[in-house]
């Protein structure tokens, strides 16, 4: 069965590029002086290409701001809160709605030391999150209440990757 997908909503993108903006070309371009917080407009296009009806697994890297950066009429603007309190609060929200939908985090990681790699590219928090299909992200971008607490994410994160993956095939013997 072949799933669809409606037309991207800014908090579809703004969930997947960490950013509370709509998606545009010129965000992306930006990204490179401030960190990756907005989707590249065309790997949005190409992930929606993609089978829609197979399980997904979504791999996090995130670097976290040291202070959080809310907007000046935030409630939170003034509490003087960490780039991983404010991270923390998005996933405490978050998490339960992942779970509802019928996703989960498989694996949580904190990064000790880049191996190979760009000695710059440093994270705090590396993690996969399954979900049965693309349909269940887009359902978790579009729930109220994940919505009323995205922001927190945005607030917290400094620069990050996601990467869409599926289960490989076991390598033969």
């Amino acid at each position: 069965m072949k799933s669809t997908i409606k037309l991207i909503t800014p908090i579809m993108a703004c969930c997947l590029a960490l950013s509370g903006a709509p998606v545009a070309a010129e965000h992306h371009e930006a990204a490179a002086t401030r960190g990756h917080i907005d989707a590249n407009p065309k790997a949005l296009g190409e992930m929606f290409k993609l089978p829609m009806d197979e399980e997904i697994h979504m791999l996090n890297m995130i670097k976290l701001k040291d202070i959080a950066e809310y907007a000046e009429d935030s409630e939170f603007a003034n509490k003087g809160w960490t780039g991983a309190k404010a991270y923390a609060e998005y996933r405490r929200h978050a998490g339960p709605i992942v779970a509802r939908l019928g996703g989960s985090t498989h694996y949580t990681g904190l990064p000790q030391l880049t191996v190979i790699g760009p000695e710059e590219e440093q994270w705090d928090s590396i993690f996969i999150i399954y979900y049965p299909d693309v349909t269940v992200l887009q359902a978790l971008f579009e729930d109220p209440e994940y919505q009323k607490h995205a922001f927190h994410l945005k607030a917290g994160v400094a620069d990050s990757r996601l990467i869409r993956m599926v289960p490989a095939p076991a390598p033969k013997q």
